[in-house]
């Protein structure tokens, strides 16, 4: 899980201000993403159009294309989605993950 201060709530839903941004999935989610499609191969790709904080995890809700065209939505894991590491949506991900032990909103374990 995602675990993270409620004090960083603000800072988290500040990230919405990068979506819709495309992610590659890991593997896991993929597995899951695929068992809700039941046809073809899914792309490695989904679009993330949120993210929130729920408690002490940080989810975002991704949109998936498959057969044809059609798109679901997934809640799934901030953990469970690689994005681009140049881009900006990164960097605030880094920022929020390297605050000081002492700051509001300090992680305890690193999202992986």
């Amino acid at each position: 899980m995602d675990h993270i201060s409620r004090d960083a709530h603000k800072s988290w839903r500040d990230l919405s201000l990068y979506l819709p941004v495309r992610a590659r999935m890991r593997p896991l989610l993929r597995r899951k993403a695929q068992s809700l499609a039941h046809t073809g191969e899914l792309p490695p790709d989904c679009i993330v159009t949120s993210i929130f904080e729920t408690g002490e995890s940080v989810m975002c809700v991704t949109q998936f294309v498959f057969g044809g065209g059609a798109r679901h939505t997934l809640i799934a894991p901030l953990a469970q989605l690689a994005f681009d590491r140049s881009g900006p949506l990164s960097k605030e991900i880094d920022l929020l993950r390297a605050r000081p032990a002492h700051a509001p909103g300090r992680r305890p374990a690193p999202i992986s």
